[in-house]
């Protein structure tokens, strides 16, 4: 069973209204069931290898433990 979503016009002519409840075989009369997709490759592994991490750089110059602010 198929219902349709939403409200289809097509060249002037009321396809199907909202909520309209019909067979697959009289949806797939009147143009509204998708086409099925067709078969894509499965993509090769997508994940990236992470980044190492930067490791924080202090600057031992402007540093001074014993300064109070």
């Amino acid at each position: 069973m198929y219902t349709s979503k939403e409200r289809v016009i097509r060249d002037g002519y009321l396809i199907a209204f909202e909520g309209e409840v019909m067979s697959d075989e009289e949806a797939a009369k009147r143009g509204l069931l998708d086409p099925e997709p067709e078969q894509k490759p499965k993509a090769k592994n997508t994940r990236r290898k992470a980044k190492p991490k930067a490791e924080p750089v202090e600057d031992e110059e402007d540093y001074d433990e014993d300064e109070e602010a």
